[in-house]
């Protein structure tokens, strides 16, 4: 049991430094953590490392036929800047004689196979291990550069592009749609594509299709869903494992823990700041109430009858939250409120679980409540989209790269983690991964359906997003008329845009 709990908190703690980028991108104001927005986390950290003049010469065929591509880190899985053969040596001999390690490192923990218990310190270096032979066998040598993450990785990324100077692949979250619409990453080949709507589930893709087309893949996406503390649930007399199905349950289960908790404890909800931690989150309840951010060509379409009802509702679960934290510009804040025991209920990434256990609070994991009309949906958060650019100097090896990302012995080493569901159908649909993971069972079975990725907008996207989430923010700490407030947004975006 010790040696479990241990597991748990440290996937969890890796989960907070490698995966925690999840909503940065895309031009938001997101300074928090926890799978939300800091820069740091999600593609490897320092914003100023890797040298993206190199990109473009590094690549190309060696003296012995082998193909050097060039791959953006994704800091999840990042095991240093360099020739992956090279950092593999350096990483295992540094995992080996770190003695700030717990459970420390063993030689036999090396040796993965599938169903095996994973040391979590292991993970990113597995992974590249399994991604690096399965390149050796094509004859093509991985390098990686490290380009950050956020707004310093999107400029890096766009300054490549004007230069016709850019990865063979490159990663990142909310921009890369963006990047597809504008055409300069490379559709994958038909018989990639088919593959993939036929066996992956659609978060990992379906975020990143473009007029019949897909433009990139990650290995292990989020979507939201509902947690709660069973103990303050408890304590409000509800079943603590009992879900809200409808939002009118969800708001009833919200104002009864309000109300028990008499100002040390609330119901919570969900964070709803003007940033891409907050699109990211509330932004599910648009979607499963048939609202939404843009239309296909990107521009605005924030008052529409649907996303009227739904800021309306958030305004009333502002209610059940302390003042001022349902908005909060940093959504550290609201996820400390959580883990402090101070809010019941929230929505959020599948590394909740793992964190609030490491924790040691009693929590409960469904898919989020449906409104009277509406129908299940999500947006992926987390998601590390990997894409070959129209100007890479080597595609097919490229392809070659990502189509590794969705083998199975990479998809069974993220089934074994337990914190993050596979997007293989045959592993995740395989009856041992649902007895293992019931919980992660449900995520991945929220990641199929109507599974949507944040928008870009037509023209200043920064602009308009930040339109929509200052209206979003005054519309619930106002009583002003929540239309009227949208109507307005709807006005300034569509000036923005022309």
């Amino acid at each position: 049991m010790r040696f479990k709990r241990v597991f748990i908190t440290i996937l969890a703690l890796l989960l907070a430094l490698g995966m925690a980028a999840c909503s940065s991108g895309g031009g938001g104001n997101s300074n928090g953590a926890d799978g939300g927005s800091n820069p740091s986390g999600g593609a490897g950290g320092d914003a100023n490392s890797g040298n993206s003049g190199d990109s473009g010469n590094a690549g190309g065929s060696g003296s012995d036929g082998a193909v050097t591509i060039i791959v953006l880190n994704e800091g999840a899985v990042g095991i240093g800047v360099g020739v992956v053969s090279d950092l593999l040596v350096e990483k295992k001999k540094g995992l080996m004689e770190d003695e700030t390690l717990t459970p420390r490192v063993k030689e036999e923990d090396f040796n993965y196979e599938p169903g095996k218990t994973v040391n979590p310190h292991l993970f990113g270096y597995l992974y590249q291990q399994i991604i690096n032979e399965k390149m050796k066998e094509k004859n093509i040598v991985l390098k990686t550069e490290d380009w950050g993450w956020g707004e310093p990785l999107i400029q890096k990324q766009t300054a490549g592009f004007l230069a016709k100077n850019i990865p063979d692949i490159i990663v990142g979250e909310t921009q890369m749609p963006g990047f597809a619409q504008q055409g300069l990453l490379e559709p994958f080949p038909d018989d990639m594509a088919d593959y993939i709507r036929e066996n992956i589930a659609p978060a990992a893709w379906k975020p990143m299709e473009y007029d019949g087309k897909i433009y990139g893949f990650a290995a292990q996406p989020g979507v939201s869903s509902l947690f709660w503390n069973k103990r303050l649930v408890r304590e409000a007399g509800l079943d603590p494992d009992k879900a809200p199905e409808t939002w009118e349950e969800f708001a009833a289960n919200l104002r009864a823990v309000t109300e028990a908790g008499k100002g040390k404890f609330y119901g919570g909800g969900v964070y709803a700041g003007p940033n891409f931690g907050g699109y990211l989150r509330f932004g599910t309840l648009l979607v499963i109430n048939g609202g939404g951010f843009a239309d296909d060509q990107g521009y605005p379409v924030f008052n529409s009858d649907a996303n009227v009802e739904t800021v309306t509702f958030l305004r009333e679960l502002n209610g059940y939250h302390p003042p001022g934290l349902m908005v909060n510009t940093n959504e550290g804040t609201y996820f400390d409120a959580f883990k402090k025991e101070q809010i019941a209920y929230l929505i959020d990434g599948p590394w909740r679980a793992a964190e609030s256990a490491a924790l040691g609070i009693e929590y409960g994991m469904a898919t989020i409540p449906l409104s009277p009309d509406g129908q299940p949906g999500n947006i992926t958060i987390g998601a590390a989209f990997h894409a070959v650019p129209k100007d890479a100097k080597n595609k097919e090896a490229a392809f070659e790269y990502i189509r590794a990302m969705y083998s199975e012995e990479i998809q069974q080493l993220i089934a074994d983690t337990g914190v993050r569901s596979p997007v293989l159908k045959s592993v995740a649909e395989n009856g041992d991964y649902q007895a293992k993971h019931p919980e992660m069972y449900q995520h991945y079975l929220a990641m199929a359906g109507n599974v949507q990725g944040l928008p870009t907008f037509a023209k200043e996207n920064s602009k308009v997003w930040q339109i929509f989430g200052d209206a979003v923010a005054k519309a619930i700490m106002t009583k002003g008329d929540v239309r009227q407030i949208l109507d307005d947004a709807q006005k300034s975006a569509e000036t923005a845009v022309k």
